[in-house]
């Protein structure tokens, strides 16, 4: 079975979106067509065998632009304790699970050898890294300062420790890649 890579974009101020949720932009670096950037991305969507996101994060997409444009063709597990009544049609296989564990087990099963993905979702992330569910995080640092918005890691997820496992530095983003070490050590101060 493969392993869990949490896979996020994030200001250099630790926002992962804008006030209300608004699209900032962290996530343009995917739209390269050549170059490094467009290796990652390529490399990040090859790698991966199933998607984890919150619940917000699956309304975002289908109550604003869709699922139609994600290169993502991959199960997608949703977790809510409110599905919709009907998922969007596309290329999107939606799968809703009620707790973060479970649908992560459940993406790591679909996955197979590749990774189960978590993809979309501060509270989803702090929660899979403090329940030891995550193997590999790997962030996309965008030169930006956003101010406000929703941060990816928010007082009370300090403590695990992480080692590089690579850097790639591109003009329009620096993309950060850690293995988790565990256990959470106690944060001090």
């Amino acid at each position: 079975m493969g392993k869990v890579l949490l896979d996020m974009a994030v200001s250099l101020d630790g926002y992962i979106d804008g006030p209300d949720g608004a699209d900032v932009g962290l996530y343009d670096w995917y739209a390269g067509t050549s170059g490094p950037n467009a290796d990652l991305a390529a490399e990040v969507v090859d790698s991966t065998g199933a998607v984890v996101i919150g619940r917000g994060v699956f309304g975002r997409g289908d109550d604003a632009t869709g699922w139609d444009e994600t290169p993502y063709e991959v199960p997608h597990f949703v977790v809510t304790h409110r599905p919709p009544r009907a998922a969007s049609a596309g290329p999107v296989d939606f799968r809703f699970v009620e707790g973060v564990r479970e649908a992560v087990a459940a993406a790591r099963e679909a996955a197979g050898d590749r990774y189960a993905t978590i993809g979309g979702g501060a509270d989803l992330a702090r929660q899979a890294l403090d329940l030891g569910l995550v193997d590999e995080v790997q962030l996309h640092l965008v030169p930006v300062i956003v101010g406000a918005g929703t941060l990816l890691f928010a007082p009370g997820s300090a403590g695990w420790r992480l080692s590089p496992v690579r850097v790639v530095d591109t003009p329009e983003v620096t993309h950060l890649r850690y293995r988790v070490e565990g256990p959470r050590v106690a944060a001090e101060g």
